[in-house]
């Protein structure tokens, strides 16, 4: 989640539980809500560093007790051994909820690090959610604001808060569903749609193939309203995906065969344009990759490559274009797909004639390399 969100829960449960002075109660929540994003500044140094380690060790499971003694610490050198035992558990509560708001994003944390650097995700919420965001603001505000009853005040925020935070993970099992409904083995995919050619394709009456473990799915939150989902299936070939904006209430019926449209494989650097439509009336896009190159060259490439890998939920190799007698490749994460705008952590290499690096860039496409 963005900072706002984390100082705002992080000021709202310091004034939920004990401590000490409200003022510094507060301004421990703001430091232990923004503590564990100290591995962003990675980015200022290598961005293949960043997306490597960025919610990793500080925002793992084993960190979270550390950095809430290393704050209760200073707490007590500040204010006393007093100050210590209130700071301690406002510092495991805040970080906690770090951790939660983060790991309910796509994104991916590695909470179990240092003994897995697998990113685990719940994807219920976007990166930034202003619903989320505006419910702690305002609670930590009127929790600040009313000395007599801000416990109270700050708890009802809370609860709401929480209320809609499990209303977001309501939605995700719905999308998550459809999502299995909708998507079909590789096999009912038709090829040669071609560059800027749509069409209408048939596919077998059958739910979810329970069969296709290589099938990855998944249901992915998009801004401004948890009814709109990113729903996306990939089998190492081809990546399916369609957005939809689920009813209020919970559907028990199967959707219609949606309709398939086959995008070229250079669509640009934005994605393309897509309307948010109901259960009934999906239109399904598939996005053919080019082959994988063979990066037999000296191994940087290769290393680069794997790390951006080992982050990219859905990969998708955009274009090869030859340059001289080297060529530049890049890659996209449909991941991050929010119709009608620019595609993030996209990775280009430039590379010689022997697959030596030249040059690499990661972020919004649109370089040619750096």
């Amino acid at each position: 989640m963005d900072p706002i969100t984390h100082v705002a829960a992080g000021v709202l449960i310091s004034q939920v539980l004990p401590g000490p002075a409200r003022g510094w109660s507060a301004l421990a929540g703001v430091l232990f809500g923004l503590l564990p994003d100290i591995d962003y500044f990675l980015i200022f140094y290598d961005r293949l560093a960043f997306i490597r380690h960025h919610r990793g060790f500080t925002h793992s499971l084993v960190a979270l007790p550390l950095l809430a003694l290393l704050g209760a610490g200073l707490g007590r050198a500040l204010g006393g051994p007093r100050w210590f035992r209130p700071l301690f558990f406002i510092g495991l509560a805040v970080l906690a909820s770090h951790l939660l708001l983060d790991l309910a994003t796509s994104y991916g944390t590695q909470i179990m690090f240092p003994f897995s650097r697998k990113r685990f995700t719940l994807d219920w919420l976007f990166i930034i959610d202003p619903y989320l965001t505006a419910l702690l603001l305002a609670g930590a505000l009127a929790a600040l604001w009313s000395a007599a009853r801000g416990r109270q005040v700050g708890t009802i925020f809370l609860a709401a808060a929480g209320v809609y935070f499990l209303l977001c993970g309501f939605y995700h099992q719905q999308a998550l569903t459809l999502a299995r409904q909708v998507f079909r083995p590789p096999a009912a995919i038709v090829p040669g749609g071609g560059p800027k050619r749509a069409h209408t394709l048939t596919l077998p009456d059958q739910a979810f193939w329970p069969e296709a473990e290589e099938l990855t799915i998944a249901a992915l939150p998009q801004p401004f309203s948890c009814r709109r989902w990113q729903l996306v299936a990939a089998d190492g070939e081809a990546v399916q995906q369609t957005f939809v904006q689920l009813p209020y209430f919970a559907f028990e019926t199967r959707p219609e065969t949606p309709a398939v449209t086959h995008l070229p494989v250079n669509p640009g650097c934005r994605v393309p344009e897509a309307a948010y439509r109901p259960p009934e009336d999906l239109q399904v896009q598939v996005w053919t990759g080019l082959p994988a190159p063979d990066l037999t060259g000296p191994p940087e490439a290769r290393d680069i490559l794997d790390q951006y890998l080992e982050f990219a939920r859905f990969p998708l190799l955009r274009r090869v274009v030859p340059q001289g007698d080297g060529q530049l490749l890049e890659w996209l994460d449909l991941r991050f797909s929010v119709p009608g705008r620019d595609f993030p952590f996209v990775l280009q290499l430039r590379l010689d004639a022997a697959g030596k690096v030249q040059h690499w860039r990661l972020g919004r496409c649109g370089g040619e390399g750096n």
